[in-house]
């Protein structure tokens, strides 16, 4: 491995933030986007070269390479990151297969159970070399682009709890994922780092509810300033239940939520009183301060098909239901909202999703869940 030398795969916001800030901090950053992929990176292709601004830090970030060869980008990479959706996991383990190295740290930000997903696909594929998977709880920053090859960043990660496959590796994957971001700390393992993904608790109930409001304004919808009520605050408490007792079953930790006030949402409370403690319980714990007023300037969902829902709802939503079959919990809420979610986007989110049996977890069973995880066999 060449020391120094990171891969950052997938081109959106998230992958444009990674790729530029650590640019900037002095690493060698080799950007990769698939093929099918590239028109809209076609400027950062040509110039490699990443415009960033925001709170994190500002300027032209110059790239080792940017690149559609997915070879040329991993090749002597000491550590990948994948910072993709739910739904592009899959296509990069394909791509990286027959090409990662012995001794590469491959880490999903977020993963949502993504590194199971790698290894799983790993495994078919007979990949030999020994690689290490992670997957953090969410992205180092909440960003957008601005244009092609210009990012802007909102607000920055405070805490970044990260799982390692298999777990036993873990203090030694932390300990190099550190350089780049001395906020990652060690989960247990990756489902706890899965479960500690605020976004399918939070994204899919204030979409689903504000539907009818989403495709009124034409594209002029901001979430965290007009989407959080009481009756969406009531509902996504009823999630994060349901969560809790996901995690006191497996003994994992809510890191961002835990021993914070997120209860008893009433009547009686003022629609700002309530978004401004939605904000500061899902978003403050991780992100600061400033990730309230951040959040109210953030504009979207515009649409039902936003990744708000494609895929928090089956890369997300449909773990945890799935998880709660599995040890015998009932998510009746993350259920009900699945379906509608289906309904609306005559998708059916079940079929499509993530879940369980698609990380190969249904066949291990509850009694072997934890000591797989641990192993990695």
């Amino acid at each position: 491995m060449e020391k120094n030398l990171i891969a950052v795969l997938g081109g959106g916001n998230g992958g444009h933030a990674v790729a530029a800030n650590l640019a900037l901090s002095g690493f060698k950053v080799n950007f990769f986007e698939l093929p099918q992929f590239a028109g809209p990176f076609e400027r950062v292709l040509r110039t490699k070269e990443v415009r960033i601004e925001g709170i994190s830090i500002d300027g032209a970030a110059k790239l080792n390479s940017a690149t559609t060869d997915i070879e040329q980008a991993i090749k002597d990479a000491e550590v990948i990151f994948v910072v993709t959706p739910g739904f592009g996991h899959k296509a990069m383990a394909e791509a990286c297969a027959p090409f990662v190295q012995d001794g590469q740290l491959i880490v999903l930000m977020p993963g949502s159970g993504g590194s199971l997903e790698f290894a799983k696909i790993f495994k078919e594929k007979r990949v030999k070399q020994d690689v290490t998977l992670a997957e953090t709880c969410t992205l180092p920053y909440g960003a957008r682009l601005k244009a092609p090859g210009h990012v802007s960043v909102f607000i920055n990660a405070i805490l970044l709890p990260t799982g390692v496959f298999p777990a036993k590796r873990t203090e030694e994957a932390i300990s190099k994922l550190k350089q780049f971001y001395p906020i990652a700390m060690p989960a247990k393992d990756v489902l706890e780092a899965a479960i500690n993904n605020p976004n399918p608790v939070v994204h899919p109930a204030a979409t689903l509810l504000s539907a009818a409001q989403i495709e009124h304004s034409r594209g002029k919808f901001y979430l965290y300033a007009e989407g959080m009520t009481p009756a969406v605050a009531r509902t996504i408490e009823a999630l994060n239940e349901e969560r809790l007792s996901i995690c006191e079953a497996l003994d994992y930790q809510l890191y961002h939520w835990d021993n914070l006030e997120f209860k008893n949402y009433n009547l009686g409370e003022t629609e700002d009183e309530c978004r401004y403690r939605i904000l500061n319980t899902s978003m403050d714990a991780a992100f600061g301060k400033d990730a309230i007023y951040a959040g109210m300037k953030m504009k979207g969902p515009e649409h039902l098909k936003d990744r708000f829902i494609a895929e928090d709802v089956p890369y997300g939503m449909v773990l945890l239901s799935t998880l709660g079959d599995l040890l015998g919990i009932a998510t009746p809420t993350h259920d009900a909202l699945i379906q509608m979610a289906s309904v609306i986007n005559r998708t059916n989110y079940w079929k499509a999703g993530r879940g369980v049996k698609e990380l190969g977890l249904s066949r291990i069973g509850k009694q072997n869940l934890k000591r797989f995880l641990l192993e990695g066999k």
